[in-house]
């Protein structure tokens, strides 16, 4: 490890087991075609090349089975209240997704909610006492036009990014406001969406972890309609990876 810097790659999945698929109510094309508005297509390669997979937490599953960027408790989650917590219940038009059942969404969460948790704490300790510091860079995309887990009128900047005032420093937040202004992008604070990952035992816990999520507007680099990708793709991946490099420098500072 030459930085204690992880990625989360929370929605960059799309696979929908087939002991998974009789879980919901709508149809395989409409399936897919939430997995198309839902899922952070491709994030995996923006933010991820040439990045140790050890040092990827990449969730197992698409996060129509399970989102592990939620709460597990949907006590705790604002966005079970439009259906969409760890278990989503409900799609992106408000449509029935899956019927709840407590003793599934139990399933689920121990069969791909948990493992992926515990993977990200141990690693996180384990950094803490080799490097005295973990720093996590929570890579996400975003749809034009607003999901029913943000409110409609939100800005859209090209660039998202989402703090956490625990675990987010001021350093950290400026570095990349600035990194992505000096390389020509509109960027936003806390919007589209506010928040970042952190492993769940070091939250609000330890301020030796930090945290930032970026958030890439999709249309920079595939074309939402079809999923496929565009010119633009390799220049945003080079612009990640820069950022990826100047974020391990933070780390180690």
């Amino acid at each position: 490890m030459h930085a204690p810097l992880f990625l989360h790659l929370p929605h960059a999945s799309a696979v929908i087991p087939k002991d998974c698929r009789g879980d919901f109510l709508v149809s395989l094309e409409e399936l897919a075609a939430e997995q198309l508005r839902l899922e952070d297509r491709f994030t995996d390669e923006l933010f991820g090349a040439g990045w140790p997979a050890a040092q990827s937490w990449r969730a197992p599953v698409s996060r129509l089975v399970v989102d592990v960027e939620r709460f597990r408790s949907d006590d705790r989650e604002p966005c079970a209240a439009v259906g969409m917590g760890a278990v989503y219940v409900r799609g992106t038009r408000g449509q029935a997704l899956r019927r709840p059942d407590p003793d599934r969404r139990e399933v689920l969460l121990k069969t791909y909610y948990d493992p992926h948790h515990r993977a990200c704490e141990e690693a996180t300790a384990q950094a803490l006492g080799s490097w005295g510091r973990c720093v996590v860079l929570d890579a996400h995309s975003y749809p034009k036009g607003p999901l029913p887990t943000q409110r409609p009128d939100a800005p859209q900047p090209e660039i998202g990014l989402g703090t956490d005032a625990f675990h987010t420093p001021p350093a950290l937040r400026e570095l990349a406001q600035k990194y992505f202004a000096d390389h020509g992008l509109e960027v936003g604070v806390d919007e589209p969406f506010n928040g970042t990952f952190v492993p769940t035992c070091f939250w609000r816990q330890e301020p030796r972890v930090h945290s930032l999520m970026v958030e890439v507007r999709r249309d920079l680099y595939m074309d939402e309609a079809t999923g496929a990708k565009i010119a633009g793709f390799t220049q945003i991946q080079d612009l990640l990876s820069g950022f990826r490099a100047v974020l391990a420098a933070y780390a180690v500072a």
